[in-house]
C-alpha cells in the first residue's frame, strides 16, 4: 500500500510539475516584440496576448517623453488586468523615445521637429492585429501618459473611427484640437494632478504661439463634455487608502451624456499616474515629478471606464 501511495504520490507531482511547465510556456508565448518596418525606419511594440485565443479588447498604452514600451509596461498595472479580463495589450514604442502628437515643434518640450507618422503607426498595428483575427475590432482602445497622453487627444481627434474609448493621463488638451478635432464622438477619461509642474492643472500658455495653448484640466473636461452632450456634471471623492500622504482623488463625471466623459482630480498629485502597488518611478526622478498618489490604480480605473464601452457594429 505504501508503494501505491507513493507511485500515485510522485504521479501527482509529476503532473504538477508538467502543469506548470505549461502554464510557463503558455506564459512566455503571451508576450512577444512585434517588428515593422516603416516609412520611419524599423519599430517595434511589445504585445501582450491574454486573448485565449478568440477575438480580444485591445488596449494600446503609450509611453511619455523619453520613456520606453519596457518602462510603462513595468510602470503601470495593465498585465494584470490582461491576465484577468482576456486582454490583448499593446506597447508601441517612440521613435527617439517620443511621439509626434501633432502639437507645434515648440510646444513638445522634449520632441523636436518630428515629422513620425505615428498615426498611421498606431493603425498599422491594429491592422494586423486584425487581420490575424486577435482583435475585438468593437472594442479597441487607446490611452497614454504625458506626451502619449497627448498623442491620445490626437487619436481621439483624427482616428475616432478605430476606438472604442480613450483615456489621456498626466495631460491636458492643446487647444488646436478644440478647432480640428473631427469624427464622432467616442467617450474620453482624463487623469490629471493639481499639482502637475510638467502638465499644469491650469493649463499652459506660450506667448506668440496660440498653438502651443494647453487648456487647463478643467476646460479639457468642459471640451470633451460639450462634445460628447453631457448636460451637467458631477464629482465625489474616492475613498483614501491611508498610504497616499497628502494626495486624494475626487472623481469628475459628465452628467447626461451621451457619450461617457470622466476627469479624475488627483489632489495634490504631480506629473506621475496613480498605483497602489508600488509602482513608482526612479526615487529622482520620482521627487522630480511630484507626488504619486496610491488609493487608486490608474490602469484598473481606465479599464473599468473601458469595459462597457463598444463602437457600432462594423460591417
Amino acid at each position: 500500500m505504501a508503494d501505491v501511495n507513493l507511485k500515485r504520490g510522485m504521479a501527482h507531482l509529476v503532473a504538477a510539475l508538467l502543469l506548470l511547465a505549461t502554464l510557463q510556456q503558455v506564459s512566455a508565448q503571451s508576450v512577444r516584440t512585434a517588428e515593422y518596418q516603416t516609412g520611419d525606419g524599423n519599430r517595434t511594440a511589445i504585445i501582450v496576448d491574454h486573448g485565449r485565443n478568440r477575438p480580444a479588447p485591445v488596449v494600446v498604452v503609450l509611453h511619455g517623453a523619453l520613456g520606453t514600451s519596457e518602462q510603462i509596461r513595468r510602470y503601470m498595472a495593465w498585465d494584470e488586468v490582461a491576465a484577468r479580463e482576456g486582454l490583448i495589450v499593446v506597447y508601441p514604442q517612440g521613435v527617439a523615445n517620443s511621439w509626434n502628437d501633432g502639437r507645434p515643434p515648440d510646444a513638445r518640450r522634449f520632441n523636436p521637429a518630428s515629422r513620425v507618422d505615428d498615426v498611421g503607426f498606431i493603425r498599422r498595428i491594429v491592422g494586423e492585429l486584425n487581420v490575424a483575427g486577435k482583435v475585438d475590432r468593437q472594442r479597441v482602445f487607446i490611452t497614454g501618459l504625458s506626451n502619449g497622453g497627448h498623442l491620445t487627444y490626437r487619436l481621439i481627434c483624427e482616428a475616432n473611427d478605430l476606438f472604442a474609448a480613450g483615456a489621456a493621463i498626466i495631460a491636458n488638451l492643446s487647444v488646436m484640437w478644440t478647432r480640428s478635432c473631427g469624427g464622432r464622438p467616442i467617450p474620453v477619461l482624463v487623469m490629471s494632478g493639481t499639482e502637475d509642474r510638467i502638465s499644469p492643472w491650469e493649463g499652459q500658455a506660450r506667448p506668440g504661439d496660440a498653438g502651443g495653448l494647453t487648456l487647463s484640466a478643467l476646460e479639457t473636461f468642459a471640451f470633451f463634455r460639450a462634445r460628447n452632450g453631457c448636460t451637467g456634471a458631477g464629482e465625489k471623492p474616492l475613498a483614501r487608502q491611508g498610504a497616499s500622504d497628502n494626495t486624494r482623488v475626487v472623481l469628475m463625471d459628465g452628467t447626461g451624456c451621451r457619450h461617457a466623459t470622466s476627469l479624475y482630480r488627483i489632489e495634490g498629485g504631480g506629473h506621475q499616474a496613480p498605483a497602489r502597488a508600488g509602482r513608482t518611478m526612479r526615487p529622482l526622478v520620482g521627487a522630480m515629478l511630484g507626488q504619486q498618489n496610491h488609493d487608486i490604480e490608474a490602469a484598473e480605473e481606465i479599464w473599468a471606464f473601458f469595459k462597457e464601452r463598444a463602437r457600432p457594429a462594423i460591417p
